[in-house]
């Protein structure tokens, strides 16, 4: 299935999801004013389309472990836009930690020079549109759950999403059949729907919906760090459940990495208990 196809079904499928749960749930929060439909329409035809569209058709070209490293400089670029357009101070620990854990991230994911050597010009463009994508979408986030709830702001979007998506590629043209497909290369032999499935559920609308609610709770540029854990925990996994054992290298960066994120949230913190109430 080509990459923007598969963007598709799990974009579609998750808006789906979504609103059914906030017919039932938050049915209010589903009204839009005038004023909010183009920030909700670039929000998910720009930032969830794009930070999956993106990120698909950049492992299509370079390794996974090349196009992680890339699209996890989105956190870099959301402390920039946060600290010289939003105007918000951050500690300068915070600052100092995000390349530390970039550098560890390299490690994790084993980036060696073997790795470097004849990499796709295009899939290296399409991994730092990744990054982007992904800086915009959680800073675009964090403005729109200071007035909704998280789920009701990933199901809206979602649905944009998947409406913008739907013109640009038809569902009558959708190669049906794939979804029929044994994938006996994945570590259980399946049909590619149960798949989908599973990278609808466990693999969009509850880490997405998590992920909107961390930058709710502690800003875009506190979320995207923290997110950074993603391929160390993913190592965990895959170690305990695959048998896939990490190398001293790999286990080294993942400790890098925890340190350098610990040490941002600790800052950030600080420096918020610091702060004078905003009533006074």
């Amino acid at each position: 299935m080509e990459p923007a196809r598969l963007a598709e079904i799990r974009i579609t499928a998750s808006a789906l999801l979504l609103l059914l749960w906030l017919v039932w749930r938050e049915r209010p929060a589903l009204r839009l004013g005038r004023r909010e439909v183009l920030p909700f329409l670039a929000f998910g035809g720009i930032g969830l389309v794009c930070v999956q569209w993106t990120y698909f058709e950049a492992i299509d070209r370079v390794p996974i472990g090349i196009a992680l490293i890339i699209e996890y400089s989105a956190p870099l670029m959301v402390a920039l836009w946060v600290r010289f357009v939003w105007k918000r101070e951050l500690p300068w620990l915070a600052w100092a930690a995000i390349p530390v854990a970039i550098v560890g991230l390299g490690l994790v994911l084993g980036i060696g020079g073997g790795q470097l050597a004849g990499l796709s010009t295009v899939g290296l463009l399409w991994s730092v549109a990744a990054g982007v994508a992904y800086a915009y979408y959680v800073l675009h986030a964090e403005s729109l759950t200071r007035r909704r709830s998280s789920t009701a702001v990933l199901g809206i979007g979602l649905a944009f999403g998947a409406v913008v998506l739907a013109i640009a590629l038809p569902w009558w043209s959708f190669p049906w059949s794939a979804l029929a497909v044994t994938a006996s290369s994945a570590p259980l032999d399946a049909p590619a729907w149960l798949y989908c499935v599973y990278v609808v559920v466990l693999g969009t609308v509850v880490p997405f919906a998590l992920m909107l609610a961390g930058v709710h709770r502690i800003g875009a540029d506190g979320a995207s760090v923290t997110a950074m854990l993603e391929p160390i925990l993913a190592g965990a996994v895959a170690w305990v459940a695959l048998g896939q054992v990490l190398t001293t290298e790999q286990v080294l960066g993942g400790v890098i990495v925890l340190a350098a994120v610990t040490a941002a949230q600790v800052s950030r913190a600080r420096a918020a208990s610091l702060r004078p109430p905003t009533d006074l």
